[in-house]
């Protein structure tokens, strides 16, 4: 028996079955009469596999057995068509057949080349089809070519002329095959659904970290309005004022606030030549600490020298209300008297 296997023009694929990344999609390549027709792609027809329905791969040595139920016996150009003589020897296949399950598929390895036209008819494609080598002759229920690619003397069962498998989710788990105008529809549908959901997804998750972080910020406000830590900040800016008070005598904190700011208000008034508004908060912290060391340092030493003018002081008034009298080690009498001289 003879019939169309392949046909020059516009061929729709899943963008999956080019491997081409990003969301499913349908992808128009064109098959050229100067690829379909090629001599060394035409020969690769001769003596292959006839199969009822496409096999889970391309048929090879170890899976013809299982698969084949006959063999192309030769192929020829009519027109726009390739035509080809098949012989099924299969009862199966066979009685699939009478019953109107008579469309041709083949199953072949091919070049795809990004190169975006427009074909005679008017149809704009993105891929072209090249080197085509022909592994297996399917018979099918829905061709890819549209329904010219059949066996010869059996006519369509009524069915749309082309049809393809819609896939109903991202995981590609559910399918339906639909004729082309349904399946654009289901297609576009499924893609604005996809899409919407998506939308949702990202705006559920900027508003749980939102959330998240209006709660953290809410807990730390907390902690920073709480007694215990008011008190710490109202200790912190006294301790702050007294040690600016030792840097600089009758330091003024009036409106001031923040120990920084103490301590940068206190610097500016003890070395005001400098920019102390430009400095970093680690400088000013720095000198301000060596400044009050310094200060406490000159309180200690003070302090140690009225301790010894209070001593002497008290010596003095104590040897007067004995009657003792001073004594002068380097004086001229106490020099006669080491000398032995009267």
């Amino acid at each position: 028996m003879k019939g169309v296997a392949a046909r020059t023009g516009v061929y729709q694929y899943l963008s999956s079955e080019l491997e081409l990344e990003g969301p499913e999609r349908i992808v128009n390549v064109y098959r050229p009469p100067a690829q379909v027709f090629a001599p060394e792609s035409m020969a690769t027809f001769p003596d292959k596999d006839v199969t009822n329905d496409h096999p889970d791969d391309l048929v090879d040595s170890k899976t013809f057995k299982k698969v084949s139920v006959g063999h192309v016996r030769g192929v020829a150009q009519d027109g726009e068509n390739l035509v080809v003589d098949l012989i099924i020897k299969d009862q199966t296949a066979i009685d699939d057949i009478e019953s109107g399950k008579a469309e041709l598929s083949p199953g072949y390895l091919a070049e795809y080349v990004e190169a975006p036209g427009t074909a005679p008819d008017g149809t704009a494609y993105e891929y072209e089809q090249r080197d085509i080598q022909i592994n297996h002759v399917a018979v099918v229920e829905a061709a890819r070519g549209g329904k010219v690619a059949r066996i010869f003397d059996h006519k369509p069962k009524g069915v749309p002329m082309a049809q393809r498998k819609v896939f109903l989710d991202s995981k590609k788990s559910r399918s339906i095959i639909l004729d082309e105008e349904a399946a654009s529809v289901v297609e576009d549908a499924v893609a604005a659904l996809q899409k919407f959901a998506d939308e949702e997804s990202d705006r559920a998750d900027k508003a749980e970290a939102t959330k998240d972080e209006a709660e953290e910020k809410l807990e730390e406000a907390k902690k920073e309005t709480s007694d215990a830590a008011i008190g710490a900040r109202v200790k912190s800016t006294l301790d702050t004022i007294a040690l600016a008070s030792k840097v600089v005598k009758s330091f003024d904190a009036k409106g001031l606030v923040s120990p920084l700011e103490i301590k940068r208000a206190a610097m500016a008034q003890l070395k005001p030549t400098r920019d102390w508004a430009g400095k970093s908060e680690a400088y000013v912290m720095a000198a301000f600490d060596a400044a009050a060391d310094e200060a406490d340092e000159k309180d200690d030493g003070d302090d140690d020298k009225t301790k010894t003018d209070d001593s002497l002081k008290q010596f003095a008034k104590d040897a007067a209300n004995a009657g003792t009298k001073t004594t002068l080690d380097g004086s001229a009498a106490y020099a006669k008297y080491l000398r032995g001289e009267k």
